[in-house]
């Protein structure tokens, strides 16, 4: 990605799908543009996401009894 303008990024992704969230922190606004490129596998990322909070559970249970 170096070496890549913003004008470049921007026709590269000007079909993917954009969100607009505004979001106000101490007083001030801010609005957010998140644009979707690519595409994921979610019931891969839900698993990877699942069995990762397991194992950090039962690794940390093992610890404190140890």
């Amino acid at each position: 990605m170096r070496g890549t303008t913003l004008t470049e990024l921007n026709e590269k992704y000007k079909d993917s799908q954009v969100r607009t969230n505004r979001y106000f922190v101490d007083g001030k606004e801010y609005i957010v543009h998140s644009h979707f490129c690519g595409n994921k596998d979610i019931d891969k990322v839900i698993s990877t996401i699942a069995l990762t909070r397991a194992m950090s559970e039962v690794f940390e249970k093992t610890e404190k009894i140890a």
